[in-house]
């Protein structure tokens, strides 16, 4: 029996939270990813900035165990430091590319 699309994006779809939402890295504070799986995958997670740009791809694998952590600390992959302004991530399935998670981190500098 073949299982029907919109079941199996259902099933595909992780939550995924991210605190303390907003954060200061200037200050030293970290933003932490936070998802539950109750497959074992390793993912992607990728941050953009407001016009698109990719800045932060880092692996995130996936236990299956209650909550997975992966931690920011507002810099880029170019190791700067990014600027005040909301920012949106997406957690992808490599293998197939796709989006299973999404949201928004706001930074600060405060």
């Amino acid at each position: 029996m073949r299982m029907p699309t919109w079941l199996l994006l259902l099933w595909l779809t992780v939550t995924i939270i991210n605190y303390p939402n907003p954060f200061n890295p200037r200050a030293g504070q970290v933003a932490t990813f936070e998802c539950a799986s109750t497959a074992t995958q390793e993912t992607r997670l990728l941050i953009f900035d407001r016009a698109a740009r990719l800045l932060v791809q880092k692996t995130f694998p996936l236990d299956a165990w209650p909550f997975n952590r992966l931690v920011w600390n507002g810099y880029s992959d170019g190791n700067e430091l990014v600027s005040p302004g909301v920012y949106l991530y997406r957690l992808i399935d490599p293998a197939t590319n796709r989006p299973i998670g999404k949201g928004k981190v706001w930074v600060i500098d405060r």
